[in-house]
């Protein structure tokens, strides 16, 4: 999350994840669906980008578009929405 801008458009940044570890047969072990959609809401909220990795493959995203990816589009959307006050 971006935590400071100067007048010359430096920025520092925060590295935030869902610090999540394990590794499971399927998509998601229990709970980091929860933690996954939390992270995008608010990475939506504030208006960042979110950092995709697959191996050696960064893809960096509107965190509604990867909500997009995994069916909860609509869902995070509405979420953001809400945050911003927009809803």
């Amino acid at each position: 999350m971006l935590l400071h801008e100067t007048p010359h458009g430096d920025r520092t940044w925060e590295p935030r994840t869902t610090r999540c570890t394990s590794t499971t047969q399927s998509t998601y072990a229990q709970g980091h669906d929860a933690k996954l959609r939390k992270f995008l809401v608010e990475a939506g909220v504030a208006g960042v980008q979110v950092r995709k990795s697959e191996e050696k493959v960064v893809v960096e995203r509107d965190a509604v578009r990867i909500a997009d990816d995994l069916g909860w589009g609509d869902d995070v959307r509405k979420a953001v929405e809400k945050g911003r006050g927009e809803a």
